[in-house]
């Protein structure tokens, strides 16, 4: 089982809208996935509320919400009611579940807060390799080092897990001039760690989301229908 880590301590960056789609575009390929929404403020599991299917007969995934064929949700008990912002994950349980679920799945993806708080360092604890979005303007960039200081902190801590994946360029309009030449910069100073998949931006996705489905489904021949997928294939197959 591979475990992927979507990670920012920036929030407005496609953190959420990344999970769900590499999620969801992985079981469309065939291999079993399930997402756990980690974020208290429920983002990925409300973005998911339109699409569901019937329980697996698998007794360990029964117990988790059936999204789509091969897709499962953790959902964020943040989706169902408020929860005080300091309330603390319970990490001995998570670690549990996702060593049940090994033999039953391929993927694990973990979708976690804008911020490295109790819920987002479980995440990063957990998973075996971390994808960072970043969306190509100024502020957001200047978080990066911070994030990336963060996952290495992890990393030490943690031996074999929060290996950098790469960092994803999100929301790339590439009629704004200024894009163009953070890109460059980016690539420029962490090479091969950026990956070559870029995200447009792309209104479908808010769409989609408004309809609790993601584009695959809502709109499967918009542009970042076609971002996504090549992310699912880089991810995969590298």
């Amino acid at each position: 089982m591979r475990s992927i880590v979507l990670a920012n301590q920036k929030g407005g960056v496609g953190k959420t809208t990344t999970a769900i789609h590499l999620a969801h575009g992985i079981a469309l390929s065939g291999k079993k996935v399930v997402l756990i929404d980690l974020d208290l403020q429920g983002n990925a599991t409300v973005a998911l509320q339109g699409m569901s299917i019937s329980p697996s007969p698998d007794p360990v995934l029964s117990e988790l919400t059936a999204v789509a064929e091969n897709l499962w949700l953790v959902p964020s008990p943040g989706a169902f009611g408020e929860v005080p912002r300091d309330a603390k994950v319970d990490f001995e349980r998570l670690s549990q579940l996702t060593q049940s679920l090994a033999a039953s799945i391929d993927f694990l993806v973990f979708d976690c807060p804008p911020r490295m708080d109790d819920w987002g360092w479980a995440g990063v604890r957990l998973g075996d390799e971390i994808l960072v979005p970043v969306q190509a303007e100024f502020f957001a960039m200047h978080g990066l080092s911070q994030m990336l200081s963060s996952i290495e902190a992890a990393a030490a801590e943690n031996p074999g897990k929060a290996k950098l994946r790469g960092v994803l360029p999100t929301m790339v309009d590439y009629s704004d001039p200024v894009t163009g030449e953070i890109l460059q910069d980016l690539r420029r100073n962490l090479g091969d760690r950026v990956l070559r998949t870029t995200i447009l931006r792309d209104a479908s996705l808010v769409e989609a989301a408004s309809f609790g489905n993601t584009v695959f489904i809502h709109s499967p021949a918009t542009k970042a229908a076609l971002c996504y997928a090549q992310l699912v294939k880089e991810v995969m197959h590298g």
